[in-house]
């Protein structure tokens, strides 16, 4: 299944969550929890499962979500989007405005990353494998106690959470992402502008984690705020990258006050 539904089914509130590059579905599971009066739809993005198909593009899965929401018998849903998550929830309100009532970027959407002069576009992602169970546990767990000050509840979910991104295939450890399906996906947002060029009449706000702030990226948030004068913009403090898993109380905060 290529998205689950979580919350409320009969609520008539609904919110679509798009995880990051890499990601899965699930990272919305505990900000779910938090928020079982909404119904909550959580796609995963394409190439999940080491699935293969033909187009990995943007428009394609725009095209999935829409046709999904429609059996859903979803008319219209807030659009939260993690990381790429948060280009592709803008593309979605582009092509689609009736769908989305509100859009809500966490970490990543509020500028083109084609800008960054420090990134280099040509460069592919490559996927660990590994051999050993005991050691990729280990690199999970490193990982995640790097993220200072959460709390012990997030670091087991967090590591249950990154423990099940990998799969045994063959013997071995890999991914679960299509690596060419996640390479064709970061090049499409480091070539092509999906931002919003205008202020829209929808809430559209958006969340930082503070802990990934860098100069550019103070920047890229002012100019943001300038060409949306109306969007409500909040750093989290001791925010992580992965907001609705790492710092799932705030985001639930957030969404409660502001959609």
């Amino acid at each position: 299944m290529l998205y689950e539904i979580y919350g409320n089914l009969e609520s008539e509130q609904v919110i679509v969550a798009l995880p990051a590059l890499g990601e899965r579905k699930e990272m919305y599971k505990e900000l779910a929890n938090q928020l079982k009066e909404y119904k909550m739809i959580a796609f995963d993005l394409p190439g999940h499962n080491q699935a293969v198909q033909d187009d990995y593009s943007i428009a394609t899965y725009i095209e999935f979500i829409k046709k999904t929401l429609d059996e859903l018998e979803v008319s219209s849903a807030h659009f939260i989007g993690n990381s790429i998550g948060g280009w592709i929830i803008q593309e979605m309100y582009s092509v689609y405005p009736e769908k989305v009532s509100s859009l809500l970027l966490l970490d990543g959407g509020f500028y083109f990353l084609g800008d960054r002069v420090d990134m280099d576009s040509d460069e592919e992602i490559q996927l660990p494998i590994v051999e050993k169970l005991e050691d990729l546990q280990a690199a999970i767990t490193e990982m995640v106690y790097e993220m200072e000050g959460l709390s012990e509840n997030t670091y087991s979910n967090l590591n249950s959470y990154m423990l099940g991104n990998f799969v045994l295939k063959n013997d071995l450890y890999m991914h679960h992402s299509n690596e060419e399906a996640l390479n064709s996906l970061n090049q499409e947002i480091l070539h092509h502008n999906y931002c919003l060029q205008a202020d829209i009449n929808i809430p559209f706000n958006l969340l930082i984690a503070k802990n990934n702030v860098d100069e550019i990226s103070q920047q890229k948030l002012q100019q943001f705020k300038n060409t949306h004068p109306s969007a409500k913009v909040k750093v989290i403090e001791n925010g992580y990258h992965f907001l609705p898993i790492t710092n799932p109380k705030e985001v639930t905060e957030f969404i409660r006050t502001n959609i």
